[in-house]
C-alpha cells in the first residue's frame, strides 16, 4: 500500500519541531547567563555586595578653588581595583550668566556690608568678585563655556575590612587635594550602575565648573619630552608625538638601559651613537661582544681589539693631566686610590689594613723612583711605571712579598702583558671601540675596568660633550671593586662633560649588587625595555612603577619601553630609518640576508 501523503499534517510537524528548536535555543541562552552572572546581589546603606565581592561607592561633593592640570593622576595610578566615572552636562550661556550676576551682587552686598561696618577687608570676597567678573568676561566672549561635572568612584574589595581600608585610603587622598568626597547613602545601586560603562548618570550630584577648568580633570596627561637641542630619540606611544632627547640639560647626563635579551638594547644604542655623532659629539664604547666594531669602520673610528696577544696596551699607572685650578694633590690622591681598588680586583680579594697600608707606601715609592711627587704638576712626565715597577719596589717593603706574589699572573704567568706595558692607544678619533670579546671571561671585569680608567684619564685634556657607552655592564658589576670605580666614574663624569651609558640585560644581578641602585640614583635618565616576570617587580619598586606600566614592560615588543625622566615616565618606541636599520644590522636574520647578498654581488 502507498503511503498517503497529508501536506498540513507535515506542516504541523513543521511548526512543532520550530518550536522545540527555539525553546532549546532559549535554555542555551538561559545557561549563559545562569554562568556569567553573580549567585546574588545585596546592596545595604553604604556599601553593596556581588557575589564574593564587596565594594562601595563614592561621590565628589566639592571641588577646591583652583585645579591643575593633572591633578587626577594620582588618583588613576593608585594601585587599587575602582571604577572611575566622570560626567559632564554643558550649561546654555544664558542661565549661567545669570546666576553669575546673582553671585555676584551677593558677594557686592557682603562687601558693601563689610565697609559700612568698618571692618578690615576681606581678600575671600575680593577674590571672588574678580573671579566671577572675569568668568563673566569669558562666557560673553565664547572663550568658556559652563558645565556641569559629577565624579564618582566604586571601590571593590575581598571582605569588608578590606573595603573600609581601601575607603580611607581614597578618602584621604582626594581630601588632600582640598576635595570634599563623601560615601553615597540609600543609593549604592544607583551609583554602582552610574560607575559602569553605560553612560547613566543615575545620581546627578554635579558641580558647576568652566570648561577650562573642568578639562584638568582629564586623567590622562601625556608627558612630552622635546628638547631645543638634541637627537631624536623615538615616537612618543601615547600621542605620536617625537621624543627630542639632549642629555646634557639635565641634572647629569648619564643614562642606564634595562633589559631582557632580544629586547632591542644594542639596536637603541647603535641608533643613539650614531645620532650623537651627528650631533658633534665623540664617542667610546667598551663593547664585550664586538658588536659595535661596523658603525666604528663606517664613521671613520678605531676598533682596538683588546687581548692577551693584542698590539694595545693600557698601562693602569697612567696619570691624568692637572686641569687649570686643579690641585696636583688632589688629583694624585685620587688616582692613587683607583690604583688600590684596582690591584684589589686583580688580587681578587679585600686586602686587610696592613696591606693595604703597605700597598699604598709601595705606590707612592714606585712613582718616586720615576721622580713623580704628589705635590708638582706630573703632566709633562715621559713615562709612568708598571706593575712590574710596583712589585719590584714591594719586594723591597717588609710585608710586601705576600701581597707581590700574587701579582705574579699579571706579570711573569700567563696574563702578562695584559695590564703590564706602557700605554699605545691614544684618543684620537670621534668614534672608538674597545673590544673585549677576545679577553678570557676572568679578565673581562679588570679589562672594563682599565679601559674605562684609561679613558677618564684621557678626556681631562679637553673638555667637550662625550658620550662613554658600557655595554653589558653586570661584567663590571660582579667585582665590587670594579663597580664601585664605575659609581665614582658616574659621579665625576658630569665634571668633564662626560655622559656614560650603563647597559646590561642581566637585570636581577646588577640591581642585587650594592653598587647598582647607586648607578641608577646618580644617572638621570633610564630606559627601561622589556622586562621578565622575574624582574619586573624589583624594577617596579626601583622605579616607582604602576602596575599598567609594569604590564608595558612585560608585553613590550622589540625597540619599545619606558623612559624614565625624573617624574616623567613615557611610553616610546625607537624608530630608525631605512639607512640607520641597514647600518646596523643586528638581527641575525639581517645579517645573513646581508651575507647572502655579498656572495650573490660577488659571483
Amino acid at each position: 500500500m502507498l503511503p498517503i501523503k497529508l501536506p498540513f499534517l507535515n506542516k504541523k510537524k513543521s511548526d512543532q519541531t520550530e518550536k522545540i528548536a527555539k525553546i532549546e535555543e532559549l535554555s542555551v541562552f538561559d545557561k549563559i547567563k545562569e554562568l556569567i552572572a553573580p549567585p546574588g546581589a545585596e546592596f545595604n546603606t553604604d556599601y553593596f555586595q556581588i557575589g564574593n565581592i564587596y565594594g562601595r561607592s563614592l561621590l565628589i561633593l566639592e571641588y577646591p578653588s583652583f585645579l591643575f592640570s593633572g591633578w587626577l593622576e594620582r588618583l588613576i595610578n593608585l594601585d587599587e581595583s575602582f571604577n572611575l566615572s566622570l560626567y559632564f552636562s554643558p550649561l546654555e550661556t544664558k542661565s549661567s550668566l545669570k546666576k553669575l550676576e546673582k553671585q555676584l551682587a551677593s558677594v557686592m552686598a557682603q562687601i558693601s556690608e563689610r565697609e559700612s561696618a568698618h571692618k578690615v577687608r576681606s581678600p575671600e570676597l575680593e577674590a571672588a568678585y574678580q573671579n566671577i567678573e572675569q568668568l563673566r568676561d569669558l562666557l560673553v566672549q565664547a572663550q568658556e563655556k559652563m558645565l556641569e561635572v559629577g565624579l564618582y568612584i566604586t571601590i571593590f574589595a575581598n571582605d569588608k575590612k578590606e573595603l573600609d581600608i581601601k575607603t580611607q585610603k581614597v578618602l584621604k587622598i582626594l581630601e588632600s587635594e582640598l576635595f570634599i568626597p563623601k560615601t553615597i547613602m540609600f543609593q549604592q545601586k544607583d551609583a554602582f550602575f552610574t560607575t559602569l560603562p553605560l553612560a547613566m548618570d543615575l545620581i546627578k550630584t554635579n558641580y558647576p565648573l568652566n570648561s577650562s577648568t573642568a578639562a584638568t580633570s582629564f586623567p590622562f596627561i601625556s608627558s612630552e619630552l622635546v628638547s631645543e637641542s638634541g637627537i631624536f630619540f623615538g615616537v612618543n606611544l601615547q600621542n605620536a608625538g617625537f621624543v627630542i632627547l639632549d642629555r646634557f640639560t639635565y641634572e647629569n647626563p648619564h643614562m642606564v638601559i634595562l633589559a631582557r635579551s632580544g629586547a632591542g638594547k644594542s639596536y637603541t644604542t647603535k641608533l643613539e651613537v650614531m645620532r650623537n655623532l651627528m650631533m658633534g659629539t665623540d664617542v667610546f664604547i667598551l663593547d664585550p661582544e664586538n658588536e659595535y666594531q661596523n658603525i666604528a669602520e663606517l664613521y671613520g673610528g678605531s676598533f682596538i681589539p683588546v687581548s692577551l696577544k693584542s698590539e694595545y696596551g693600557f698601562n693602569p699607572f697612567d696619570l691624568p693631566k692637572v686641569l687649570e685650578n686643579e690641585d696636583p694633590l688632589d688629583i694624585y690622591k685620587e688616582h692613587v686610590a683607583d690604583l688600590i681598588s684596582f690591584c684589589q680586583l686583580i688580587i681578587g680579594e679585600k686586602l686587610s689594613a696592613e696591606q693595604l697600608a703597605i700597598l699604598d707606601q709601595a705606590i707612592n715609592q714606585t712613582y718616586a723612583s720615576f721622580n713623580i711627587l704628589p705635590d708638582r704638576d706630573f703632566s709633562q712626565a715621559k713615562a709612568f711605571p708598571t706593575l712590574n715597577d710596583l712589585e719590584r719596589i714591594l719586594r723591597s717593603i717588609t710585608g710586601g712579598d705576600e701581597i707581590a706574589a700574587k701579582f705574579y699572573p699579571f706579570t711573569q704567568g700567563n696574563f702578562s702583558g695584559f695590564v703590564n706595558r706602557q700605554t699605545t692607544v691614544e684618543l684620537n678619533k670621534r668614534i672608538m671601540v674597545f673590544g673585549i670579546k677576545d679577553l678570557p671571561e676572568i679578565l673581562r671585569p679588570i679589562g672594563m675596568f682599565v679601559i674605562l680608567s684609561y679613558v677618564m684619564n684621557r678626556i681631562r685634556r679637553e673638555l667637550k660633550k662625550r658620550l662613554v657607552i658600557i655595554d653589558e655592564a653586570w661584567w663590571v658589576m660582579r667585582q665590587d671593586f670594579a663597580a664601585e670605580f664605575l659609581l665614582n666614574a658616574i659621579k665625576r663624569g658630569r665634571k668633564y662633560n662626560l655622559a656614560l651609558t650603563t647597559i646590561t640585560q642581566d637585570v636581577e644581578d646588577f640591581l642585587s649588587s650594592p653598587f647598582g641602585r647607586p648607578v641608577i640614583t646618580n644617572s638621570a635618565i633610564a630606559f627601561l625595555m622589556k622586562q621578565s616576570p622575574a624582574t619586573i617587580d624589583l624594577c617596579g619598586s626601583i622605579f616607582v612603577l604602576s602596575e599598567g606600566e609594569k604590564q608595558f614592560l612585560l608585553q613590550a615588543e622589540r625597540g619599545e619601553g619606558l623612559l624614565v625622566i625624573g617624574t616623567k615616565k613615557i611610553p616610546v618606541y625607537v624608530l630608525a630609518s631605512y639607512a640607520e636599520d641597514q647600518i646596523i644590522r643586528t638581527r641575525p636574520e639581517q645579517l645573513i640576508a646581508l651575507k647572502k647578498a655579498k656572495e650573490s654581488f660577488q659571483k
